[in-house]
């Protein structure tokens, strides 16, 4: 039997507390195209978001996160490296030709980083519970409220900081640019990455992270989500935003979507 050095109930509760952060990010990022993202291709990007986050968990931790955090080093080299296999990545699934054949790119960009995040997010949680070490100065230790609240937080900010990140690259992908935005996405998950490593030992470092997201929010809802809609739907689009009507969500064709 595998020893999770924690309760399976207690791990069950960290990958629950990561999933919020789905619910939080598509609340805040996607709530306002309801009617006109494609929903097929916005859920099967989280689905690939989820196996794909369990994987860069996992890699971050025993790259960048673990020496960070025992003050092995700063793991430079390793962090842009697996930054950039992220940041390519995505670029790869944004453009495939499921997702270029509604312009779903944007969308499919914030909910493949809605997963992502709320992977990274039951990872933090469970070292944060499993960790009896005090020489790694976690902010919180051990299963208690303090560490659920702590938890909750970082689900609200982790996977809604990615689905802008992936967001953005959606729209960079969608405007015929994909290389030069990969590597401007290294960057940005570099940073996020090392931001939130130092967040669980300093909590301040954490506040530049609602910042980032009311900036990157506000340029998702006027530019980069609606990006992707042909001009009949963006009249659509902006006319309902006006007049604050909700709508059912869209499933069109390629051939309803081009007229």
């Amino acid at each position: 039997m595998v020893d999770l050095g924690i309760p399976l109930w207690q791990l069950q509760v960290a990958t629950s507390i990561g999933l919020i952060g789905v619910w939080i990010g598509w609340r805040g990022g996607m709530s306002k195209m309801v009617g006109f993202y494609d929903l097929p291709t916005a859920t099967r990007l989280l689905l690939y978001g989820f196996f794909v986050g369990a994987v860069y968990q996992a890699a971050a931790s025993s790259l960048v996160l673990d020496p960070l955090w025992t003050n092995l080093g700063f793991p430079l080299l390793e962090l842009l490296l697996l930054s950039l296999t992220l940041s390519l990545l995505t670029m790869f699934l944004l453009t495939r030709e499921g997702v270029r054949q509604l312009n779903g790119q944007p969308t499919a960009g914030w909910t493949f980083g809605l997963g992502l995040g709320s992977m990274l997010v039951v990872l933090l949680i469970y070292r944060l519970i499993s960790t009896t070490y005090t020489g790694v100065g976690f902010i919180v230790t051990g299963f208690g409220i303090s560490t659920l609240v702590f938890g909750i937080i970082l689900a609200a900010l982790v996977p809604w900081s990615m689905a802008i990140i992936g967001s953005w690259q959606g729209w960079n992908a969608l405007e015929g640019r994909r290389f030069k935005p990969a590597f401007k996405a290294m960057l940005l998950h570099s940073m996020l990455l090392t931001t939130i490593a130092f967040g669980l030992t300093w909590f301040p470092a954490l506040l530049i992270l609602p910042a980032v997201i009311i900036w990157g929010q506000n340029t998702a809802d006027r530019i980069w989500l609606p990006s992707g809609l042909s001009p009949r739907m963006k009249q659509e689009w902006t006319r309902l935003q006006r007049t604050g009507i909700s709508t059912g969500v869209r499933s069109v064709g390629v051939e309803e979507e081009a007229e």
